[in-house]
């Protein structure tokens, strides 16, 4: 049943807002802030990395860190002055039992950067060794098959792909 919130027409009454009418005469955004205000509370908790103190959203699904220097340790696994003890592949065969993988082979990403000669196996171009952790350019290992397809997370079954070719990817076989 359609109600007059759902009408394409109505408009959050907040001044300067044009979102969409939910309820209360208010868009989702500006109804939670007003009726719902520790809803999406920030938390203190601990970096990941090295340890050091973050505030972030209570259910955030990513690691906590504190910089860019300690999210390129946590994908990367090389240090850039951090000195925290973050184990990249400890930290991946982790999560690739969580995935359900039953053969977990212990390796580091930096071995299958040089044996497939830091080039992107998934469209052929080299990847950007400095890149940051959030450019589409960056080097990650992306499983052939993956993880959710049980696929193993061997050094067989990694390649080096770009991060860009490896979330366009997502969960199909190379």
């Amino acid at each position: 049943m359609r109600t007059r919130a759902d009408s394409p027409t109505k408009t959050c009454t907040e001044p300067g807002c044009a979102g969409a009418l939910r309820a209360r005469g208010l868009c989702s955004t500006h109804y939670n802030r007003r009726f719902q205000p520790n809803r999406h509370a920030p938390s203190v908790t601990q970096c990941a990395a090295c340890g050091a103190e973050v505030t972030r959203a209570l259910r955030s699904r990513q690691r906590p860190t504190c910089s860019v220097a300690c999210r390129t340790l946590l994908q990367h696994g090389v240090s850039v002055g951090a000195t925290g003890t973050y184990d990249w592949a400890r930290d991946a065969a982790v999560r690739a039992r969580r995935a359900g993988a039953t053969v977990v082979e212990v390796f580091d990403r930096s071995e299958v950067f040089v044996r497939d000669q830091w080039t992107c196996q998934l469209c052929g171009l080299p990847v950007d060794v400095t890149a940051s952790p959030f450019d589409p350019a960056s080097p990650t290992v992306d499983h052939v098959v993956p993880l959710s397809r049980g696929g193993q997370h061997t050094l067989a079954n990694a390649q080096c792909s770009h991060l860009g070719c490896n979330s366009a990817k997502s969960d199909h076989a190379a």
